[in-house]
């Protein structure tokens, strides 16, 4: 079963959902992916693009998002 991480960035008043990971890169389960997810996003965050950008929320999605 494919599960997908999501997080909710926002930088102002501008705000955009980007896939963090997927079972298919990373072999999550939801069960990882709802325990482990702040710390996979705070991880993602601080070695991407979007280092300046604030979490507002994420979400654990079954299949493609």
């Amino acid at each position: 079963m494919l599960v997908t991480l999501v997080a909710l960035l926002c930088n102002g008043q501008i705000c955009l959902e980007k896939v963090v990971t997927n079972s298919d890169q990373s072999s999550i389960s939801m069960m990882d992916c709802q325990v482990h997810a702040q710390v996979g996003i705070a991880e993602w965050l601080q070695n991407g693009p979007y280092r300046d950008w604030r979490l507002e929320s994420y979400k654990c999605v079954l299949g493609k998002y």
